[in-house]
């Protein structure tokens, strides 16, 4: 598909479709230089899958208008107080008749909103005189190169100057540590308990026994608790009814004691046999044997271990009594027959019976029950840790039983083991009195340290004071306070690191921006002052400049429209009296690509700018109808 763009009475030109061509076709026939150096950076961009923005809305613009049924729809004429405001819809706008004072105010307008405009003309005197009418407010944004920062990080910036407000600028240079480095408040509440000897009952009478033992005495009751913490932990979470612990708690009463220990006996039997029967085939019983069928292989084992034989004829006593046996035997596939087959026979036999009998330990003592011999190894596994937790809590109730001549400590269930064994873990951890104010105080100094003094904040002040007073409400208070101050603190901190590393190369843009934040107003823009062939030959960044402001616009060619890759948005500025050149202009493919035009000069009286939506199509139609009244 290919569009033809009328730029003049007698001349056209053919632009394709495809970006890359169209840039060629703007680029026209230059070999090198400022022309030839954007086209090719613009091929960069288009093949990275990176098309800018204001080209191809131009393209888009100049295909819409192309072809030959009627002209597309044009919005009805409105007043715009401002370019800022007309370039927020429209991203070609032609300023016609705008003298210098015009221009200023435009751009000081751009600037107040927020924009990043490259001023630019293909001469540089043109960009001097309106340099040199600038107001001070819009020579604070204006600067010679763009600012050394990411897109991203001057948006970041701007945000956090707009959100600014004086509770947080006074955050600059404080530092809130993060919050893990604090104690946690659960921590330095046991602590202030401790040390101000308000732990009551039996567990401040636990901790006064403790304090009085000997050091080695109260190490050895340490041990036991630590025994006893590990053991229940071995055995998973206390969940209501679970077997585990609830056989535990019977042998901690000392019941099931016996069926307990035989219960274990017989499962460490019961794995012995299997492993036995493991090194045999499989072996499978039809039936039933009986006492009397496993009694009557016993003895045809022993008969043929004392070297009798398997005899057709003239059998044996034990040989005829174990026939019908055999028959209900079968030992890897086949008929037991030999003497290997009769012990494979007997071990099955074996294993078989000490699964029923643990079966029935199982149920005096509250146990699931073995479905088979594989769940033995996980059940011996069950039982051995319960009976470590229950030999650890026999050791604590002994030790804190004969910890003082006159103990006021008792033992007398699980419960009360795994909250004594808790509470001694909680006082060799923590100490007495007098060692957990020690703590609170060391930990009031570590707080302190965390930061700079010049730097600490408010918060982190009062948090050091509460620990040094003991005081655990208010060192709750104070970082709840810390978590809300601590975002602020980022922020501002964040913004003041930026603002550095762009007052660096643009300190007036820096400072404007400052005074923009104080002010509450929108004017984070700048204005970047550049010749026309210097942009071109290296054009700036994705997303570095919202507008470029072209100067002289009405002398320049097509190529310059290169300057769309520029930015987003295109204002091209036509001085007072300045007619359009002849020939293939950068105005004349505006005007096809239906640009807004506001005429900054109006000769009477009324108001001072009118915005027109143009086209080429309908100056054409106000042309000859002007010709037809005209009889001249």
């Amino acid at each position: 598909m290919t569009l033809v763009l009328d730029v003049g009475p007698s001349s056209s030109f053919e632009v394709d479709a495809h970006l890359a061509t169209f840039v060629d076709r703007l680029a026209g026939d230059a070999a090198a230089g400022p022309a030839d150096a954007a086209r090719r950076r613009i091929h960069t961009s288009i093949t990275a899958g990176t098309v800018p923005p204001g080209l191809r809305r131009l393209a888009e613009a100049l295909a819409s208008a192309a072809g030959d049924g009627p002209p597309r729809p044009r919005h009805p004429a409105e007043d715009v107080d401002t370019v800022a405001d007309a370039l927020r819809g429209n991203t070609l706008v032609v300023l016609d008749e705008f003298d210098v004072d015009a221009v200023v105010t435009a751009l000081g307008a751009l600037v107040r909103d927020g924009r990043r405009v490259a001023v630019t003309a293909a001469d540089r005197a043109e960009l001097t005189r309106l340099r040199d009418a600038l107001t001070p407010a819009i020579v604070r944004s204006c600067v010679d190169a763009l600012p050394a920062m990411s897109p991203a990080e001057q948006r970041e910036l701007r945000r956090l100057l707009a959100t600014a407000t004086p509770e947080r600028r006074a955050r600059r240079g404080t530092q809130l540590p993060p919050a893990g480095s604090f104690p946690t408040v659960a921590e330095v509440a046991d602590l202030c308990a401790r040390a101000a000897g308000t732990i009551g009952g039996a567990d401040g009478l636990l901790a006064d026994v403790l304090s009085g033992m000997d050091p080695d005495r109260r190490a050895a009751v340490t041990d036991d608790a630590r025994r006893v913490e590990a053991g229940l932990a071995a055995l998973g979470p206390r969940v209501p009814g679970l077997w585990t612990w609830t056989l535990l708690s019977n042998l901690v009463h000392n019941t099931h004691a016996g069926v307990f220990d035989h219960l274990v006996d017989q499962v460490g039997q019961a794995l012995a046999a299997d492993e036995r029967s493991r090194a045999f085939p499989p072996v499978t019983v039809q039936g039933s044997l009986g006492s009397a069928g496993v009694d009557a292989l016993r003895r045809y084992v022993e008969f043929l271990g004392s070297g009798g034989r398997n005899r057709a004829y003239f059998r044996s006593q034990a040989q005829r009594d174990v026939q019908q046996v055999l028959r209900q035997i079968v030992v890897g596939g086949h008929p037991a027959e030999s003497a290997d087959d009769i012990h494979a026979a007997l071990a099955h036999i074996e294993l078989a019976e000490r699964l029923l009998a643990i079966d029935a330990s199982c149920r005096q003592a509250g146990v699931p029950a073995p479905r088979s011999a594989a769940d033995l190894t996980e059940l011996a596994a069950a039982l051995s840790g319960i009976a470590d937790a229950a030999r650890a809590v026999g050791a604590l109730r002994h030790d804190v039983l004969f910890i003082h001549h006159n103990s006021p400590v008792a033992v007398p269930d699980l419960d009360s083991a795994q909250h004594v064994a808790a509470m001694i873990l909680e006082y060799d951890a923590h100490g007495s009195a007098d060692e957990a104010a020690h703590r609170l105080d060391a930990a009031a100094h570590q707080v302190g340290l965390l930061t700079p003094a010049t730097r600490t904040a408010p918060e982190h002040t009062r948090a050091v004071e509460a620990l040094r007073a003991h005081d655990p409400d208010a060192y709750a208070a104070a970082l709840d306070e810390i978590a809300a101050a601590r975002c602020l603190s980022d922020q501002e901190n964040r913004c003041a690191e930026l603002l550095d590393r762009l007052r660096r190369n643009t300190p007036r843009v820096a400072e404007a921006w400052e005074a923009a934040s104080a002010e509450h107003s929108s004017a984070y823009g700048l204005a970047w002052f550049v010749e026309a062939d210097r942009l071109m030959s290296s054009l700036p960044g994705e997303d570095t400049v919202d507008v470029v402001l072209l100067l002289g616009a009405a002398d320049l060619g097509v190529d310059r429209l290169l300057l769309t890759a520029v930015a987003p948005r295109l204002a091209a500025v036509v001085g007072p009296g300045v007619r359009q050149a002849d020939g293939p202009t950068l105005l004349g493919v505006m005007q096809r690509a239906s640009a807004l035009v506001i005429a900054g000069r109006v000769e009477q009286s009324g108001p001072s700018a009118q915005v027109v939506h143009l086209s080429a199509a309908t100056r054409a139609r106000q042309s000859a109808g002007s010709a037809r009244q005209d009889p001249a």
